[in-house]
């Protein structure tokens, strides 16, 4: 660390958090939209406590980001822990459930293609964050933050069955709205 110039420190503190902090962000938030723009209070704080009083006293870069992100989380929510509690699908046979795991483990060379085209996957995205906050949050920490389905469970205290719905739900309503 030593030598090592301000911006120079950011950068690799910012590409070696990003993950995490993502992470963490989208599990406390209601949206994707929200996490976004904390996401981008968190960096901005972080760059002006290091411009100011440098980065030399700081240990673990990765858990002063987290407790910066933990502030701006509470700050942004007022304090007041701001949850989405979905359904439970527990309506659904052990028959259905497999079906929806058996597609869900398909590969969909249809959908990867379409969403090499930047434009509509963008649209594709804000339509679903739009849609349903929960599921915004589902697919940005699955398909963004590459974290395993169960991990998506277990961050936003969810029934991995839940997830699994949601997620192959909302991929067979995308590709009907979207002629995939």
């Amino acid at each position: 660390m030593a030598g090592e110039t301000l911006e120079a420190y950011f950068n690799k503190v910012y590409s070696e958090t990003f993950r995490a902090v993502s992470r963490f962000v989208v599990s406390k938030c209601g949206s994707v939209q929200e996490s976004e723009d904390i996401v981008q209070n968190i960096y901005t704080r972080f760059y002006q406590r290091i411009a100011k009083k440098g980065y030399d006293d700081i240990e673990n870069a990765e858990a002063f980001v987290i407790n910066i992100a933990k502030f701006e989380c509470k700050s942004y929510y007022g304090n007041v822990k701001k949850r989405s509690i979905s359904a439970n699908f527990s309506d659904y046979t052990e028959e259905q459930m497999v079906e929806i795991e058996a597609q869900m483990s398909k590969e969909q060379p249809v959908l990867e293609d379409v969403l090499g085209n930047d434009i509509l996957a963008k649209q594709i995205f804000e339509d679903i964050a739009n849609d349903d906050p929960v599921i915004g949050r589902i697919f940005y920490l699955h398909f963004v933050c590459d974290m395993k389905l169960d991990e998506v469970a277990r961050t936003l205290d969810l029934n991995l069955s839940t997830v699994k719905n949601k997620l192959y739900r909302t991929i067979e309503k995308q590709k009907k709205k979207f002629d995939l």
